[in-house]
This record gives C-alpha cells, sequence and structure tokens, in this order.
C-alpha cells in the first residue's frame, strides 16, 4: 500500500469598508492533507491471448467507468495497465517484487540536495518516503493557513548527466505528521545510478512557518518480472480515499482468441470459399467454436484426451452458419441467430460445460463411436436419417408416451444479462396463449447462459415452450441395425396402427426406379416414397406411377435399393411422423432399444420470424367417444356350498358398439365404490352380498383407451346375508423374550371372513388403541417382537368379512393383556449367545495368540550361510544386524547386498544377554479370480533377554535357553480390494520368567464392503500362565452393522467387574458384579421388574413420614398405612397379633386380633 496527499488548498479573501474598522478574530483552517492508502491490484481477467484492449471508457469500478462518454475522469488518479495475454508479453512494474526499506530521517534543505548512490544493477525501481511533521504559515492577521513546497528528483544513470524524473509539490495544511511515497523506475545501467532531491522552495527560518521536509526511508525494489504468459491483466491502481472498501472491478473487451475455419471473417460473420478444414486463431463470439475450444484445448480444455480427429469438425461448421445468420431482432432491425458472451471463472465438469455451452444453439454434444458429435436443433441438409416400421422393429411393437400435465409449461421466464444493466440479470417473460388457454399458467425459468440479447432470450424461450409441448416420445427395439442412428438422428416412424392404414413395410423388388412394396397401399402420384439404402442411408423421392404394388418414382435413388429393406410412405394427407433420437442403449446382446421424441421441422420459421405452424396428419383414424352402456341392472341369487347359503350379486349390461373392455364399481348404503377388475363381458358376480340397498355403475372402454362417460344402475334392495360378522370365538396370549405370541381363534358362521384386524395399546383402553395388522384369513396367530422386557400391552381383535362388513371387537371392553417375558435368566442367555456370534464376542473368548509368529520369528533367527538359499521375507544376523531378504537369494549372496537385502534392525548378543530390534514394511498388489487386492503392512518389534551363567558363557548354545524374555510387537494392516476396505492395528506386549508368562493385547480394526456390511473393534485382552494354567481377562467395544440391523456392544470379561471412587482417599464401590452376582450401594429405579426381593430391614413408600403419611412394612412383620380419612390423616397398623385403626385425631377407632396387644 502507498500512501498518497491531496491537493487540497485554501485561499483567503480580505476586504475592508470604509468607516470605522473592528478587530478581526484570527481563524485556523483544516488539515487538508491526509495520508491516504494506494489500492493496488493485479486482476487475472481471463486465460489465452485476448483480442481487445479496453480503454478508460471499458474499465468500471462498482459499474462506474473510469471516463464517461465526454471523457471527464469519474476517478482522479487511477492509474491502470492491460495485457493481452500474448507468449512474450511484458511484465507489469511492480507486481510483484522484492523490496528492501532502509530508514533515513534526513532533513531536506533547499540549499542541500540529498544524494544517493545505487550500486546493485539488479534493481528495478526504487520508492522515497518523504515526511512532513507539520505544515503551516501564520498570516499577519494571525490567521493559520497552509504552505507549498515545491521538489524535484533526478536521476544519473552510468556516471552521465542528471535528468529529471519528478516534479511536485505539496501543498496544504497539516498539523500532524504527513507521509507520501513516489516509486522511480530505473532504467537499465551497467555500473549504477546517482538519484538527487533537490527542495526547490526555500526554508523559512522563522516561527510563523512549520515547513520541515524530511527523507524518511528509502526502499530498493526488484521486480519479479513475471510476465504471465497466456494470462490477460489488467493493473489497476486508485486511492483508497474514494470508496468505503475495495470496489468490484469490471473489464468490457473482447477476449480470447480461439480457433476458428481459416476461411471465416468472425467480425463480418462470413465465410470466403470452401474451407479446406485449417483453422486460425481469432476472437470470436459464436458459441461453436467455443465448444471447439474447449474441447481440443490442452491448457484448459479436454485436448490431453481428445484430439482434434476426434471432433466432428464439419457438422460444427455447419451449425457455425446457422448461428451466424440473420434474423429479426424484434426492433426492425436484424442481428445474428445466436451469439455468445461467457466469462468462466472457476473450474467445472467438463461434460456439463460442453452440454451448457451446445445449449446455447439448442445443441447436444455426446460421445460415440471413438468421437465427440455435436449436434443442434435446426433445419436440416437432409430431412430424415434412417426409418423404421413395424417391419424392422422386434415385435412390430413401438410403446408412446408422453409428459404430464404438470411438465406443460405454457409460460418462460428467461433470464439473461441486461448490458444497458451492467450486465445484471434480467427476465423477459414468453407466453404461448395457445397452451395457457389449455392448460392455464405453468410458468418455466430458464437461465439464458452466455446471453445478453432479450430478442435472442425471447428467441430461446420460444423454443422450450414449443419444443416441450411436442412431447411424444417413442420407445422401441430393433437388430442390428440399431447402430446406424445416433442420438440427434431424425428418423421417420411408419406405424400403421397409429396412422390406420399400411404406410410402411419391406421392399418385395426392384426393377430401376419400379420399386414393388410388400403389401397393398394407398400411393398415389405426389406422394414421397421413403427408403432404406443399402449403404444405410436414408433418401425419399417423389412417386410418379402406382400400379398395384408397383411405385414409380421420378428420379432414381442415389443407390440402388435391394428386396427387404424398408420402405414408407408420405402423402399429403397422411404424413410419416419424424422424431429425433435422444438415446440407444443395448439390453441384451444384439438387441439395441432406441428412445425418440417427436420432431416437428416447421418449428424454427415460426421461433425466428413468427410463421404459422403446420400441423402434419399423422393418423386418419377418427377419434370419436364410445358411448355408455345404455342401461344396468342389479339383481340377487343365493346358492348353498357345503351347508351354507351364499347370496351373490349380478351387475349386467347390453353390449356398446366400439367397446372392447368395461370398468365396474358398486357400493352398498352409500358407502365406499369397489373397484371390479376391468372385463371383456357384459355381466359380474359379487358373491357373498349382505342385505342392503346396491348401487352399481359402469363406463366402456374402446380399443384406444377412450372411456365413455359412467352409467349408474338403479339404488336396488338385495337380500343377502343378514347381520355382521360374528366375534373371535377367543383371543390370548404368549410371553415371549422381547416379544408377545397372539392367538385367537373363528366361530362357526365365520367362514366368509375376509381379514382378521389386531389393534393394541398400552392401555386398557379401546378407544385410545391403535391398529396393529390386517391378517388375512384364515391366519390365526401373529408374533409382536422387538418389545422391551417386560412390556406390557392389551389387545383386541375384530372380523371383517369379504363384502367389508366389520364384526364387533373382541374383549367387548378390557383388552387380553399380554406381557413380553421378563424372566433375567433366559434374557442373559439370549443376549450372552448372541454376544458370542459377533466379532467382538469372538475376539475377547479367543485365547491371546495374535502376533505369537513374529515374536516366535526372532527367536529363529540365526547368522547367515553363504551355501544356504533364502526365501523372500527370511531373516538372518550379520555381525549386529538384522536383514530380511527382500526377493528369492541364491547361494553365496550375503548381507548387506543392496540388491537382495534390506537392513530391518539390531541384534546385539553376549553370553548373558540379547536384544534386539526389527522394523519390516510389506506391500503388494495381488489378483485372485480377478479380484485385485492391495494390501500393506508395518511391524515393530523390540525383544531383551537374559540369564545368569556364572560368567562362563556355558549356556550361549543353539537353544538359547534365556532365563527371562520381555517383548513388544505392533502391526499395522490395511488391505483393500474393489468390494471390500480392512485396516488392523495389533500390539502385544509379553514378559516371560521361566515357565510362567504375562502378556497383554490390544486390537483396533475397522472393515467395510459392498454388501453393506460395516464392523468396528477395539479390544483389550490379558492372559497369564502361572504352573501351567491360564488365566484371562479382556473388554471391548464393538459397532457392527449387516443385513441384520446394527449392532453395538460394551463387553467385559473378568470374575469382578466394579466402580470405584475414592472419597476422602478411602475407596468405595458403587457398584460391582463378582461370583455371578450384583452388589449396588445405593439405587433409584423408575421402574424396575424383580422375580424374587429379599428385604433386609423395611420397604417403604417414597412418602412415608411415620403416623402421616405413606406406608411403612418392617422386617418384624409390622405393616403400618396412612392415608386420607375425612378431612384429615388415618392410619392403620398391623402385625402378627392384629391390627389396628386410628382416625385423623389420632384417637384409635377399631381394633382385631389380641385386644390387648
Amino acid at each position: 500500500m502507498e500512501k498518497k496527499m491531496g491537493d487540497d488548498s485554501k485561499i483567503d479573501i480580505h476586504g475592508a469598508k470604509g468607516g470605522e474598522e473592528k478587530p478581526k478574530t484570527p481563524t485556523e483552517a483544516p488539515d487538508s492533507l491526509r495520508s491516504v492508502a494506494i489500492a493496488k491490484m493485479l486482476i487475472t481477467v481471463g486465460e489465452g491471448e485476448f483480442e481487445g484492449t479496453p480503454t478508460a471508457r471499458d474499465i468500471y469500478l462498482d459499474n462506474t467507468p473510469l471516463q464517461d462518454p465526454q471523457g471527464n475522469m469519474n476517478f482522479p488518479n487511477v492509474k491502470w495497465e492491460w495485457r493481452t495475454g500474448a507468449v512474450d508479453q511484458t511484465y507489469i512494474q511492480g507486481i510483484p517484487s522484492v523490496e528492501n526499506e532502509t530508514t533515513i530521517s534526513t532533513e531536506l534543505r533547499s540549499g542541500t540536495p540529498w544524494v544517493r548512490a545505487i550500486n546493485n544493477t539488479q534493481l528495478s525501481a526504487v520508492r522515497v518516503r518523504f515526511a512532513w511533521p507539520a505544515l503551516q504559515s501564520v498570516d499577519a492577521g494571525g490567521n493559520i493557513n497552509g504552505y507549498r513546497i515545491e521538489y524535484k528528483v533526478e536521476l544519473a544513470t552510468d556516471g552521465g548527466a542528471y535528468q529529471q524524473v519528478l516534479s511536485e509539490a505539496v501543498d496544504g495544511k497539516t498539523t500532524s505528521v504527513y507521509e507520501r511515497t513516489r516509486r522511480i523506475d530505473l532504467p537499465k545501467a551497467t555500473t549504477g545510478w546517482l538519484m538527487r532531491i533537490t527542495r526547490i522552495t526555500v526554508n523559512q527560518n522563522n516561527n510563523k512557518i512549520s515547513d520541515t521536509m524530511q527523507i524518511a526511508g528509502f526502499t530498493e525494489v526488484i521486480d519479479a518480472k513475471i510476465r504471465y504468459p497466456n494470462t490477460a491483466l489488467l493493473y489497476i491502481e486508485f486511492s483508497a480515499e474514494q470508496f468505503r472498501s475495495i470496489p468490484a472491478v469490471t473489464v468490457e473487451t473482447k477476449l480470447k482468441k480461439m480457433q476458428v475455419p481459416s476461411n471465416y471473417d468472425p467480425v463480418s460473420r462470413s465465410y470466403s470459399g470452401v474451407w479446406d478444414g485449417t483453422f486460425k486463431q481469432a476472437w470470436t463470439d459464436n458459441a461453436v467454436w467455443m465448444t471447439y475450444d474447449i474441447t481440443t484445448a490442452d491448457r484448459f480444455g479436454l485436448g490431453r484426451r481428445i484430439k482434434p480427429w476426434m471432433v466432428d469438425k464439419w457438422e460444427l461448421y455447419r451449425i457455425s452458419q446457422y448461428c451466424d445468420q440473420l434474423v429479426p431482432d424484434g426492433k426492425g432491425g436484424q442481428e445474428p441467430r445466436f451469439i455468445c458472451n461467457l466469462n468462466l471463472q472457476s473450474k467445472a465438469d467438463a461434460w456439463s460445460l460442453l452440454r451448457d455451452i451446445s445449449a446455447i444453439y439448442r445443441g447436444m454434444t455426446y460421445w460415440a463411436q471413438g468421437q465427440v458429435f455435436t449436434l443442434s436443433d435446426m433445419p436440416r441438409a437432409t430431412d430424415f436419417d434412417f426409418a423404421y416400421s413395424r417391419a424392422n422393429v422386434i415385435d412390430g411393437k413401438f410403446t408412446y408416451s408422453s409428459a404430464s400435465e404438470r411438465t406443460r409449461y405454457t409460460r418462460a421466464l428467461v433470464s439473461y444479462d441486461n448490458p444497458l444493466n451492467n450486465y445484471d440479470t434480467d427476465v423477459t417473460a414468453v407466453t404461448d396463449q395457445k397452451l395457457q388457454r389449455r392448460y392455464g399458467d405453468n410458468p418455466l425459468e430458464i437461465s439464458a447462459i452466455g446471453c445478453t440479447r432479450e430478442s435472442e432470450a425471447q428467441r430461446r424461450g420460444k423454443w422450450a415452450l414449443l419444443t416441450n409441448s411436442k412431447d411424444r416420445a417413442v420407445t422401441f427395439k430393433v437388430g442390428l441395425d440399431g447402430r446406424i442412428p445416433l442420438p440427434g438422428y431424425v428418423i421417420p416412424i411408419a406405424d400403421e396402427l397409429l396412422a390406420g392404414r399400411a404406410i410402411g413395410g419391406r421392399i418385395s423388388a426392384v426393377n430401376g426406379k419400379v420399386i414393388k412394396l410388400d403389401r397393398d397401399t394407398q400411393a398415389k402420384p405426389g406422394d414421397r416414397l421413403i427408403l432404406n439404402l443399402p449403404d444405410g442411408k436414408c433418401e425419399g423421392r417423389t412417386v410418379q406411377l402406382v400400379s398395384g404394388r408397383e411405385v414409380t418414382v421420378t428420379v432414381a435413388y442415389s443407390v440402388v435399393p435391394e428386396p427387404e429393406l424398408v420402405w414408407a410412405l408420405d402423402a399429403d394427407d397422411l404424413a410419416v411422423p419424424l422424431y429425433r433420437v435422444v438415446s440407444l442403449a443395448r439390453p441384451e446382446p444384439g438387441v439395441f432399444e432406441i428412445s425418440a421424441v417427436q420432431y416437428d421441422p416447421s418449428k424454427f420459421a415460426h421461433i425466428d420470424t413468427g410463421a404459422r405452424l403446420e400441423e402434419r396428419p399423422i393418423s386418419v383414424i377418427p377419434i370419436t367417444v364410445v358411448p355408455p352402456p345404455a342401461s344396468v341392472t342389479l339383481t340377487s341369487s343365493y346358492a348353498v356350498n357345503q351347508g351354507i347359503a351364499i347370496s351373490t350379486m349380478n351387475i349386467s349390461w347390453p353390449a356398446v358398439a366400439g367397446a372392447v373392455a368395461y370398468d365396474v364399481e358398486w357400493r352398498k348404503d352409500n358407502g365406499n365404490w369397489n373397484k371390479v377388475q376391468r372385463t371383456g363381458s357384459t355381466s359380474i358376480d359379487v358373491t357373498g352380498i349382505y342385505s342392503g340397498a346396491y348401487l352399481a355403475r359402469v363406463r366402456a372402454v374402446s380399443a384406444f383407451e377412450i372411456s365413455s362417460i359412467w352409467k349408474n344402475s338403479s339404488l336396488t334392495n338385495l337380500e343377502g346375508k343378514t347381520g355382521l360378522p360374528p366375534a373371535v370365538s377367543f383371543l390370548t396370549t404368549t410371553s415371549e423374550l422381547f416379544g408377545i405370541s397372539i392367538k385367537w381363534g373363528f366361530p362357526a358362521g365365520a367362514e366368509d371372513t375376509q381379514r382378521t384386524e389386531l389393534w393394541y395399546g398400552p392401555a386398557n383402553d379401546l378407544q385410545a388403541s391403535t391398529k396393529l395388522a390386517d391378517l388375512a384369513y384364515p391366519q390365526a396367530d401373529y408374533r409382536m417382537q422387538s418389545l422391551l422386557a417386560g412390556a406390557t400391552l392389551f389387545f383386541w381383535a375384530r372380523l371383517v368379512d369379504r363384502t367389508g362388513n366389520i364384526g364387533p371387537f373382541y374383549p367387548v371392553v378390557s383388552g387380553v393383556m399380554g406381557q413380553a417375558s421378563s424372566e433375567a435368566g433366559p434374557i442373559l442367555d439370549l443376549l450372552a449367545g448372541k454376544i458370542s456370534k459377533t466379532e467382538l464376542g469372538q475376539d475377547l473368548i479367543s485365547e491371546l495368540d495374535g502376533l505369537q509368529d513374529q515374536i516366535d520369528n526372532l527367536d529363529a533367527l540365526g547368522g547367515y550361510v553363504p551355501s544356504q538359499v533364502y526365501l523372500k521375507g527370511q531373516m538372518v544376523v550379520e555381525g549386529d544386524r538384522i536383514y530380511q531378504a527382500k526377493a528369492d537369494v541364491p547361494a553365496a549372496n550375503p548381507p548387506p547386498n543392496e540388491t537382495y537385502w534390506l537392513d530391518v534392525g539390531q541384534s546385539v548378543e553376549t553370553a548373558n544377554g540379547l536384544a534386539q530390534q526389527v522394523a519390516t514394511n510389506t506391500a503388494e498388489i495381488t489378483e485372485l479370480d480377478g479380484l485385485v487386492s492391495a494390501q500393506a503392512s508395518t511391524t515393530n518389534a523390540l525383544r531383551a533377554s537374559a540369564r545368569d551363567d556364572s560368567g562362563s558363557g556355558a549356556k550361549a548354545d543353539a537353544l538359547k535357553g534365556w532365563a527371562s524374555t520381555a517383548a513388544i510387537v505392533e502391526e499395522s494392516k490395511v488391505r483393500a480390494t474393489a468390494i471390500e476396505a480392512e485396516a488392523i492395528k495389533t500390539t502385544k506386549l509379553e514378559a516371560t520368567v521361566g515357565q510362567n508368562t504375562s502378556a497383554i493385547q490390544q486390537t483396533s480394526s475397522a472393515l467395510a464392503n459392498t454388501n453393506g456390511q460395516l464392523q468396528t473393534l477395539w479390544s483389550v485382552k490379558m492372559e497369564t500362565t502361572a504352573g501351567g494354567q491360564k488365566y484371562a481377562a479382556s473388554f471391548g467395544l464393538g459397532l457392527q452393522v449387516d443385513s441384520s440391523g446394527v449392532s453395538s456392544q460394551f463387553v467385559v470379561r473378568a470374575d469382578t467387574f466394579m466402580l470405584l471412587n475414592l472419597a476422602n482417599g478411602t475407596p468405595v464401590s458403587p457398584f460391582s458384579v463378582s461370583g455371578g452376582q450384583t452388589f449396588i450401594k445405593s439405587g433409584f429405579i423408575e421402574d424396575g421388574s424383580i422375580t424374587n426381593a429379599k428385604i433386609g430391614n423395611y420397604i417403604q413408600s417414597s412418602n412415608y413420614v411415620s403416623g402421616q403419611s405413606g406406608w411403612k412394612l418392617f422386617f418384624d412383620g409390622t405393616f403400618e398405612i396412612n392415608g386420607s380419612l375425612g378431612s384429615g390423616q388415618a392410619r392403620q397398623v398391623i402385625n402378627n397379633r392384629g391390627g389396628k385403626v386410628f382416625d385423623e385425631a389420632g384417637g384409635k377407632r377399631f381394633q382385631w386380633g389380641d385386644l390387648s396387644a
């Protein structure tokens, strides 16, 4: 940051009138000099070399240009520099730089210039900091004003003459220190420079003027001279006093040059001659060549993966010409159809970006057959690409669909960047009146990327609404000819079921221009015969003559047709509908599934010029509404089946011409409508009806799924089964572990039951109960699981028959109580069994043997044997170092040969002791049955052994008979495949003296796989061996997720489990488990279930007060009960001698038993 002085000054104007003068009070001018911060910004405008060079009118600070159209500067003292992004562009001085400041603090006087020799020829510039402690003057009237001091800076290069490089002045008033800095750029020099600073204004040596000027500091500057090639830069410097915060800096200019066709003039948008396929660098706002640049650019695009020959540039050339065509702008003029003003400011997904840019010209970009294809929804050079009919489609089946009414948009709100509003986003609306009248107002919001014209935004909105309204989609499957059409291809589909007559098939024979078809048609001269040709293309020719099945065309096809190829007939009164391919899939080998949407070639003129849309007739099938049945009749009958009378309702109606099916619904007594499966007959039966008033309705359905209106029957009273279904005969419950089993029975006469409803609730209140399940007849049992131990619920049941009648609840009032088992023994056994099956349980139960192999391997270490061949991973001792074989080692290759051996540790041995340290690392990638597995491990081991042999060394034998050994081993392992990942860390400590061993092992592991199994474990195991007997203790945490659910455990394996507190230094245990028993010093239980309880002294209620409230039962059998009687407290005392009742005053009112007690 720099400091800068303002140029404010104050001029006093004095005058007097004739006559007597009054004394004037002296004044003091305000301070006008302030140290001002300077903001310097280096802005990366964009990648690559730019075409334009902006002026001060094109650079904006907070949306205000530096210079207005009249040439006036809106912001004074603003400096800026521009670099276009050329490879050889010059650097911007001072950005960035290395600086070294020296404090000077020397007064600069008028008679003595300040001279400084500069010998470092690597310097780019120097910066001088001036300071004025105070600057003011006092005039004869005592007024305090500002003062002006002029000075200059001169520079001499390589001993030459001085050249003035700066001449300016400080003019104003300040009562505190004011500083400013000035950068002096240094020209190239061989030996150095002399810099001379001279004060021009003479010093005033009096107390009325404060004019001290100082050289406060001197800074040597070395510019980094970074040119930033291929990067357009804007450097701007301005005073911070003009802004409260750093302003937004914007620039309007032509952006990056990119590859365009060599015969293309991007300014006039003209194409000269025939393009030879070569490119040149030039600026363009044609979005097509932006697509090509992003696809093939190495620096920022996909060029490292997609080469220019992999892009269909010829189709891009055709699309670019369409973009540059002039269309009405809605204001009486013309403009290019599509332009793109886009600034990419951040990293983006490549295909998403290509898709967004191609949307500018209504296009799509996709990868197929080893190439990048770009298509645009625009008029085509050929009308279609490949024809399909029922003759070349699997099973002759076309499946049609369309969007829902919710996506039938009728108004488009298009957002675009408005240049008249500082390129802020504006919204323009496009409305389709015809669609609004049919579907109402359903807006579609569109963000027009790169659009800066309202007229273009309007065209984009029109295209979106029109294309969305033509939303018929078709899907079909074909054979190997499905490889021909690609996404974007236009295909005619001759479906005679949709058309209403034969318009497609296969060729029977060919004789020049005479094509014999495989079926009779209504072809006539003037129609167009479309054929798939042997080269995979599709062409149409005008029909000249028709003779039976032989059709003669006016012009021969470009390739002679062959029999069995597909034909389609496009007539004036029945056109072949066109579709654009949107996707291809291969559901099975040799089969292609094509999805396409409706394509209307007449929409382009409507979008650009508002031309009228012409609907193409694609069907001659008359669309009529099928009539409803003339009448609907209800009758009833009954029959006896296995001794049970069953009533049946019959619904009948007369046949309807043109109907292929009927929908039937019925209801009883204003109940809900019951739907019957669609039928092709003219009557249906409903069995097992009850007596009541019935109503039925029927509607006819045509072959085109067109339904008639409903036809209702008369309300008819039918005699059927009377009454409601009976109640269940019984309802019982059985306790289970964490569950309740429910059973019920069906009474006689309930054979027409459709289902049983089970209801339950936590309270014995039927009104507050909730339905548990609907269970189909004849199921008569149900298990309710995942309950808490001892959970108590109440149950009710009722039957529902096949006609929907609901029977009464059983029981009528009080429900049947059910309780989950609360027996602790079976529950504890179940939990123990479940825990033992988990990974944590198995780890805690198993013996402590992890890492024992690593410890035993240290015992087996021996010296290197020259004649022995060593395998990869084997270790030997050489000197006091331990080496591990990196690969199989041939004989006579001793350590430390780095080709075969890796130094992994140290081994120091004497007759009385052994100390070893080993650290190994492994990493490998293997493949088994096509599954690649990557794994790595690291092992660190420490081991020390000792013995007492009276100093003779006799026991230093091959048996290694050590009296005591201590070892620490730590191993970390990771493993990953495409379906599983696992990490394990194990640490083991072991100490052995003679036959007695103590060991501690800590294990942490994490596992995840694609089958949904997640598993974590942390455990500590301890084990001792004394006199041949092993003892163990362990505890651990585990979390496991699999198909059965989520389970977490904290398990302790110990004879005694205790919580311990130190109260005043004394150990106190509030809770302990020992010998299969649990001891609790003090406990508060909100809800408890106890099978057997032993009370030591007494049991009482929480509100017990002797003789006043609550109750208390003493161990000697005395039972005191206190409660409310009348308006006060009363009590009762019972013991083995009898009982006494006292009133609220304490008087005995009644006694029984031993009256003398």
